[in-house]
């Protein structure tokens, strides 16, 4: 029995959206021929993966038991791809990375240096981006990959990322604050303080920046929540809360009224770098692997 890679990768799709008219915009087909590649999937497992319905459609037990088996074969596939476009011959085109902030950093510069030696007729574009926005620009096709943040969200379906910058995280404080001008400081003395949030952040992304709940229970209290990291910076200035930053930001967001100081008993901040799981551009795909291979990341 031949299974082929698009056909599980197609099942994964349909098994994440539940719905196959999402599932099919997902992966650029119509509706009918991802309906006979699920069917022409099942007739070859001969078990009937999804039951349908008119809200959708659900995996069967059958289907449980294929999904894990399925997307660790379609990123094994793409893990292939990736090493192939990395060893490839220069490609041509044009490939559109997000930015959130300061994320990826120096690493940024390092792949576009990388992608200048090796693909020097591909061409870069780097625009900002948000939280809310980055992934639908993803699966809709107006970013090629972005540099986001951790942890992102916990469902990303037609998403694939890998962390490329691990770097200190730090607090930001009015100038005038009390724990302004310190070396570091603990995240306990930040206790009953106020802090800022980003709209439009994943829930698990704000309470881990807020380190919610705190070693002893209790919770830090939210104000107001920015815009963007500017406007963070801002509020930050106007004394309406302290917030948290990687050290990237120190070079590239220094503002008069902030001060940086560094947290000593927090994880690290991560940068992920996100693209189309379904990527098939040889230039973007060529971007991907050569940003992974600048990170020195080994596997997805």
């Amino acid at each position: 029995m031949d299974v082929s890679a698009h056909a599980l990768r197609y099942f994964v799709a349909l098994a994440e959206e539940g719905h196959m008219g999402r599932a099919a915009e997902r992966l650029h087909l119509t509706v009918p021929s991802l309906s006979e590649q699920t069917a022409r999937l099942e007739r070859q497992l001969q078990t009937a993966l999804f039951t349908r319905g008119p809200r959708g459609v659900e995996l069967t037990e059958a289907g449980e038991e294929l999904l894990p088996m399925a997307r660790a074969a379609a990123e094994a596939h793409d893990a292939v791809r990736l090493w192939a476009a990395q060893r490839s011959a220069e490609q041509v085109g044009a490939v559109r990375v997000g930015v959130f902030a300061a994320a990826g950093g120096p690493l940024r510069s390092a792949v576009q240096a990388a992608m200048a030696a090796r693909h020097p007729q591909v061409e870069v574009a780097t625009r900002r981006t948000g939280f809310d926005d980055a992934f639908p620009a993803l699966r809709g096709g107006r970013l090629d990959a972005a540099y986001l943040p951790e942890p992102l969200p916990r469902e990303l379906p037609g998403i694939r990322w890998a962390t490329v910058t691990r770097q200190r995280r730090l607090l930001l404080v009015p100038s005038d604050h009390r724990l302004a001008g310190r070396d570091a400081v603990s995240i306990e003395e930040t206790n009953g303080e106020t802090f800022l949030t980003l709209a439009g952040a994943p829930p698990t992304a704000v309470d881990w920046w807020l380190v919610d709940p705190r070693a002893d229970g209790s919770h830090p209290v939210r104000g107001p929540a920015a815009g963007d990291f500017e406007d963070l910076l801002d509020l930050c200035a106007d004394g309406r809360g302290l917030g948290f930053a990687s050290d990237f930001a120190v070079t590239n967001y220094l503002r008069p009224g902030v001060s940086f100081v560094r947290l000593t008993d927090v994880e690290d901040a991560r940068t992920a770098l996100c693209w189309r799981a379904d990527e098939r551009d040889p230039a973007v795909l060529a971007f991907v692997a050569t940003a992974r291979a600048v990170a020195g990341v080994r596997s997805s």
